[in-house]
């Protein structure tokens, strides 16, 4: 279930009837993306130091949330 690599990768559907997550999947309770997910950017195009800023910055907001520190991050 979990391969680095996207495209072998098991679909979400294979992945919600795995035995797993049995207990906590409805089939007939379940919406379906008509279109496919989408990253809002590329990062395959960025700079690594780029990259490397934007976990950071991620880290930082997520740590802040976790502490209740949301509205400083605005």
């Amino acid at each position: 279930m979990l391969t680095f690599n996207p495209n072998r990768r098991i679909t979400i559907e294979d992945a919600l009837a795995h035995p797993y997550l049995e207990q906590y999947y409805d089939p007939h309770d379940e919406p379906v993306s008509e279109d496919p997910f989408t990253y809002e950017m590329e990062l395959d195009d960025l700079p690594k130091e780029r990259l490397k800023e934007l976990i950071f910055e991620e880290t930082e907001n997520f740590h802040a949330r976790m502490n209740g520190h949301d509205d400083a991050m605005k």
